[in-house]
């Protein structure tokens, strides 16, 4: 009772099926990740997916409040989020979901200290293990047991 869900992306069509570079790069598939704002009676979470620059581009071109207590960070903190984008969501809370010791380097240090210049606190999958975000009836973010160590 009381949530509200709204779509906010994509905003772009997918690459034709069968495009070989979109397969080999990924950046214009996961601009097309589905964006959601959960709004619930205690407060508002953005689900982002994995937008990349041009995605969170576009969001902010539409003028569309992004502001929410929790983010899920896009693109596992990947380089390719925008200061601007993360300045304008100003998260209390940003939830990093990534694995541990990943090939790609996620999350991004020049993520990291974008969002601890917004103000946010950081919880990161690799580091917290489970996150959760309940809220009932005030917003929560709780994080369970260890993350998993790879070998």
């Amino acid at each position: 009772p009381g949530l509200g869900l709204d779509v906010l992306a994509p905003l772009r069509d997918p690459p034709p099926v069968g495009d070989h570079q979109a397969e080999v790069d990924g950046t214009a598939v996961n601009n097309t990740s589905v964006v959601l704002r959960a709004n619930t009676p205690a407060g508002r979470v953005l689900l982002t997916g994995d937008v990349e620059l041009d995605a969170q581009a576009d969001l902010l071109v539409t003028r569309t409040d992004l502001r929410a207590d929790v983010l899920k960070v896009p693109h596992h903190g990947s380089r390719y989020n925008a200061e601007e984008f993360l300045a304008t969501v100003r998260p209390r809370v940003a939830i990093v979901s990534v694995g541990a010791h990943n090939s790609y380097g996620h999350p991004s240090q020049h993520v990291l200290d974008a969002l601890a210049g917004a103000g946010a606190s950081v919880l990161r999958t690799d580091l917290n293990g489970d996150v959760a975000v309940v809220g009932s009836p005030r917003l929560q973010v709780v994080s369970r047991g260890n993350a998993l160590r790879s070998p």
